[in-house]
């Protein structure tokens, strides 16, 4: 068939030339007895095509001859991700729709759909990222709470990070980008070793010398251990956005929990492992093995959805208000209200009109005695509801599977009495669970997070006033705590005191500014002292008062003269003749109050509030000011407060309140006794004034004080190990120290103008055919003439060769195989280090089995000696740790970048050991 297919696509291009072709073999096959004369002509069209072959597209390229091996390179797609890949909306398929929010498709939120792998593979997964909690999650987690939620939301974040990046390696051509990108890489590493050898002394260390040679071109991982944590970490912070729900990119502790989990307990010892050169040496070992790979024994297990079971909470289900199902919502109408309205704002609710207009039309069809009258209103209703959600060029049009859309169309332009195929089909079914299912798996979980669902659970948000007496019934019961602490505080106020002269004297001043009169324990509290607190508690809002400085005065005090501000201020919330409260009154304040209250203000919510409305420097006041100077800052104070108005944050400050309300001189004052009872009584009050304060230091320093202090011991039993040690233990690996730590490289050396023109497989074997082992001219001569031919061919073959090999490493029994390696390496590695012995005998097999995977051909032509030093030339660059660990980044960044093209190449980062 793609033999046929190629023959097929060839005669399209070139149609001439294939009618030409065809009418001479006609010819010659009715005219055969002149056959001779024929292959004039023949001899012709065969010289046109070698022509076309060497100087056409391909330039001085033969194509691919072995068109059995021209491999289709488009990946394979189920239906969703083809849908997302046109970029079309999921309700009403329009690649331009403008009505309905971008990204409601269901991989968006759920990628795991239709996703399919078998049960033993999904059971293997399930178990390694238990392993995964287990190690790096309830270590820490089982001290803080015995609640599954917490690590149940993990799970399903894994699902997502797991599920994603599946589907976009679904997307990738693997074998075009091995060949293309991480075969060239590796050529490129060689080549800089290669290079390093020929130009270093004898004796000189090849592994620094090639780290040097990198010069700017070494990855910034190689400058410490703690510097490949730190990228690792950037890393993986750059693909959550693509792997993860946009629910738990907001929360800051998880993505900081699994950026951890990925970058220092999987990446980072996974690659170590990888880049070690016993790890690379069996590896070798495994891929020059001619043994053909395990064949299952046993048949595949069933497909499951991926993940399904491992994402179940493991917590009991319970019931809760917090959660309703859709069939819950549509059947209350309450809540029905509250999800269409949430629809509306999503401009779908015709998705939600579409499944109750269903569910009517079927409940009126089931009635087997229909009339004809009613078999026709029926098709009407059916052609109705086809043309406001099926139509191609409906206002309300939901995108629809075709063949739903086809076969519910052939039954509307029918005639009545073939309404009654839509009870006993499938396509009005079908089209009822496409909608059902964009409802429940699109739309709720965003209804879910929603202010409609909010305000349907909790009710309406509180209002900016609430009056007192509304208060008073609401509160009564909840201030009951308040009112035995204050009278508590008032008989302990009173023993707290002397009887001296000074402390009476303080008492009196005391009892005048609190008001608060003592009581006895067993008399009734008084309510009055109640409505106090409430009415401490009624929110204001200062955004709706008006203020300007008309006029400055001057007052005399014991003699004295001075200037006062006066303040007009009119609240536009309250009108005239209403009882709760005066609509507007004049304050008068100092020249001083007001550098005391952008001092309080500073103090209380830090200087960034206060940038664009700051006072002018206060004038040091050597002498009595002037009226002159006073009626000078009358603008500048009144616009001053006209912008503090303005600001959000102090829409219900206390200290512009105060401020701005008739009262005493605006001025720090400190307390003259302990009041407990006022104390309790106000200091919550006093958080919801100031919301700004900076309580954080005062509240540490506070608990602080509150414990006593431990006794030292003499001999501590267990030194703790410091976080610092911990991590520098958990990032320590022998064999690569501080990886390149103190390299002193050389400037920028561009690549080898030898690897630079590289392009595919034929030419990387020339390349280590010539550079490597060194093979005599006239072979490097044929193998040139040979590459004219065969180039095309021999990468169209490899490409299929690879991608065989793909399909065979996805079959159930050995990617269980590759996951249980994987646990293996990073959970159960208790088997004993192994052996310098051990690791040279495996180094010694490696070697003999490169020597021997060379065909014969190619060994008689270079001789032994070349054989021996030019496989040893790429084994040795094989077993030098630091530069396997450089090559091994370069090629997990060249797959970050295939898998995720969104992400820019990151910029060098800029990092320094602390």
């Amino acid at each position: 068939k793609m033999a046929l297919g190629v023959v097929i696509d060839l005669f399209r291009r070139h149609s001439r030339f294939s009618a030409a072709g065809a009418v001479l073999f006609l010819a010659t096959a009715i005219m055969y007895s002149y056959a001779h004369i024929f292959m004039i002509f023949w001899s012709f069209v065969a010289g046109m095509v070698l022509c076309f072959m060497f100087f056409g597209r391909n330039k001085n390229m033969m194509p691919n001859f072995l068109i059995m091996y021209n491999r289709k390179k488009e990946p394979v797609l189920d239906d969703l991700e083809i849908e997302a890949l046109r970029k079309s909306c999921p309700v009403c398929g329009d690649p331009r729709c403008a009505r309905h929010r971008p990204g409601l498709s269901i991989l968006d939120l759920q990628p795991w759909t239709s996703l399919k792998v078998t049960e033993k593979v999904d059971m293997a997964l399930s178990e390694f990222l238990e392993l995964v909690l287990r190690d790096f999650v309830y270590t820490w987690y089982r001290d803080l709470s015995t609640d599954e939620a917490f690590v149940d939301e993990m799970r399903v974040s894994l699902r997502f990070i797991i599920s994603c990046l599946i589907r976009r390696i679904k997307k990738t051509d693997l074998p075009t980008f091995i060949v293309n990108k991480l075969i060239k890489a590796a050529m490129s590493h060689l080549d800089k070793y290669v290079r390093a050898m020929e130009s270093a002394p004898p004796g000189a260390d090849l592994e620094q010398a090639t780290l040097e040679l990198y010069g700017s071109e070494l990855h910034c991982v190689m400058k410490s251990r703690r510097t490949e944590l730190q990228y690792l970490r950037h890393l993986s912070a750059e693909i959550f956005p693509y792997i993860l729900p946009a629910r738990s990119l907001k929360c800051k502790s998880l993505c900081a929990l699994l950026r951890e989990l990925l970058s220092a307990s999987v990446l980072m010892p996974a690659i170590d492992n990888i880049a070690d050169p016993d790890f690379v040496n069996n590896m070798l070992l495994i891929f020059l093995d001619e043994s053909p790979m395990a064949v299952a024994t046993e048949p595949p297990s069933h497909d499951v959805d991926l993940l399904a079971h491992f994402s179940q909470p493991r917590q009991a289900p319970t019931e809760s208000a917090l959660r309703l199902d859709l069939p819950d919502i549509m059947n209350n109408q309450t809540t029905l209200f509250r999800f269409m309205q949430f629809l509306k704002d999503e401009a779908s609710v015709h998705v939600l009109q579409f499944c109750l207009s269903v569910e009517d039309f079927n409940r009126r069809s089931l009635n087997p005695d229909m009339t004809d009258q009613q078999k026709i209103d029926l098709h009407l209703e059916a052609k109705m509801i086809y043309e406001m959600y099926f139509k191609s060029d409906a206002v309300d049009k939901i995108q629809f599977p075709a063949d739903v859309t086809a076969e519910i169309k052939s039954i509307v332009e029918g005639p009545p009495e073939g309404v009654t195929r839509l009870r006993t089909t499938t396509p009005l079914f079908s089209a009822y669970e496409h909608a059902y299912g964009l409802l429940e798996n699109t739309f709720l979980p965003l209804f879910y997070q929603s202010d409609d669902y909010y305000t349907m659970l909790c009710g309406g948000r509180l209002p900016t006033n609430i009056p007192k007496s509304a208060s008073r019934s609401a509160g009564k019961k909840s201030m009951e705590p308040f009112a035995a602490v204050s009278k508590f505080g008032n008989k302990l106020k009173g023993m707290l005191r002397s009887n001296t002269v000074d402390d009476r004297l303080l008492a009196l001043y005391d009892d005048q500014e609190d008001q608060t009169p003592d009581h006895s324990p067993m008399e009734p509290y008084d309510e009055d002292i109640e409505d106090e607190i409430e009415s401490e508690f009624i929110p204001k809002d200062l955004s709706a008062w008006r203020v300007a400085i008309p006029r400055a005065e001057s007052r005399y005090e014991n003699g004295k003269q001075y200037y006062v501000y006066i303040i007009s201020v009119q609240r536009i919330d309250i009108r005239e003749g209403e009882t709760s409260g005066p609509s507007g009154w004049e304050t008068t304040r100092r020249y001083n109050e007001f550098y005391v209250l952008e001092n309080k203000l500073t103090e209380f919510h830090g200087e960034t509030l206060l940038e664009d409305c700051c006072l002018p420097t206060k004038r040091i006041q050597l002498t009595k000011p002037s009226q002159e100077f006073i009626d000078s800052k009358i603008a500048i104070f009144e616009k001053w407060l006209q912008m503090l108005l303005t600001k959000p944050a102090l829409r219900g400050s206390e200290l512009l309140h105060s401020f701005l309300s008739p009262g005493p001189e605006f001025e720090t004052r400190m307390l003259p006794d302990v009041n407990i009872g006022k104390m309790l009584k106000s200091v919550p009050n006093k958080l919801v004034k100031e919301k700004g304060q900076h309580l954080e230091p005062f509240l540490q320093a506070f608990l602080a004080s509150t414990e006593t202090t431990k006794p030292r011991q003499s001999k501590p039993d267990v030194i703790e190990e410091s976080p610092k040690d911990k991590m520098e233990r958990k990032i320590s690996y022998p064999i690569y120290g501080n990886n390149a730590a103190g390299l002193v490289s050389t400037n920028h050396t561009e690549e080898g103008l030898q690897v630079r023109g590289l392009t595919g497989a034929a030419d990387y074997l020339l390349y280590i055919a010539r550079t490597v082992y060194k093979v005599p001219t006239w072979f490097h001569h044929a193998a040139m003439a040979a590459r004219i031919v065969g180039k095309h061919a021999l990468e169209g073959y490899l490409d299929s060769y690879l991608a065989g090999k793909i399909e065979q490493v996805k079959q159930e029994h050995l990617v269980v195989s590759l996951i249980h390696l994987l646990r293996d390496v990073l959970f159960f590695d208790n088997d004993p280090p192994r052996t310098d012995e051990d690791k040279r005998e495996r180094a010694e097999q490696t070697l003999t089995e490169m020597k021997a995977f060379l065909p014969k051909l190619f060994v008689m032509v270079i001789g032994p000696e070349k054989l021996h030093v030019g496989t040893k030339t790429v084994f040795d660059a094989l077993q030098k740790p630091k530069l396997n660990k450089q090559l091994g980044y370069v090629l997990l960044d060249l797959a970050i970048l295939e898998f995720f093209p969104e992400i820019q190449e990151p910029p060098e980062m800029q990092q320094t050991d602390n």
